[in-house]
């Protein structure tokens, strides 16, 4: 299936959600991110404010900040580039161009320095391959982030297809994180994964 009809097709699914349940989708998706980051050894975090019909990042973000986790977001610097900013919960944020909520702070991390990253998803697939939003900005920044830095997707169950062809310039993510369950890598040289449900 191309991108554009999978984002067409995820896009109606997601506006579909009723609020309530996807208050309990929400809910699930962050138990399950929580018990992931329990497992890691972290102190920086990279994530975003999210969207309405996004899986709400709010919680996570909170939990990080009560945890003394060094937290930062994506800002826009043009438009082929985001660097990501130190964001503290007494801080202010902005809507850019894209109508995405991003931190005033220009004290900004470098992508080096950054132990997990949690990436929003349009869709994916069970091979870890994501589809964005077709900007392309998410794959320019994973691209810089070191080694050791974990690439965590994060999605309603609903948003997996069946198979995603992913381009040259395409970074596969390291976890996906659902409200069912969190899929990983099971043998990476023979390009298998393991769905751990959660349910």
């Amino acid at each position: 299936m191309v991108k554009r009809k999978i984002r067409k097709i995820i896009g109606i699914r997601r506006k579909l959600v009723e609020p309530r349940r996807k208050l309990y989708l929400d809910i699930l998706v962050y138990r399950n991110l929580k018990k992931l980051l329990s497992t890691l050894e972290f102190q920086t975090v990279f994530t975003y404010m999210s969207l309405p019909y996004e899986v709400d990042t709010k919680r996570i973000i909170e939990y990080l900040i009560k945890k003394n986790k060094k937290v930062c977001m994506p800002k826009v610097v043009n438009s082929a580039e985001m660097v990501a900013c130190e964001y503290k919960k007494k801080d202010k944020l902005h809507r850019n161009k894209l109508g995405i909520l991003e931190p005033s702070s220009k004290q900004q991390i470098p992508p080096s320095q950054i132990d997990v990253c949690i990436v929003p998803i349009v869709a994916f697939d069970k091979d870890l391959n994501r589809v964005g939003f077709g900007k392309g900005y998410y794959d320019r920044f994973l691209k810089k982030v070191a080694q050791h830095c974990v690439k965590v997707g994060i999605a309603y169950h609903f948003q997996k297809v069946k198979r995603i062809k992913a381009d040259e310039h395409d970074v596969k993510l390291d976890v996906i994180v659902t409200d069912r369950l969190i899929l990983l890598p099971k043998n990476a040289y023979r390009g298998e994964c393991d769905e751990k449900d959660t349910t």
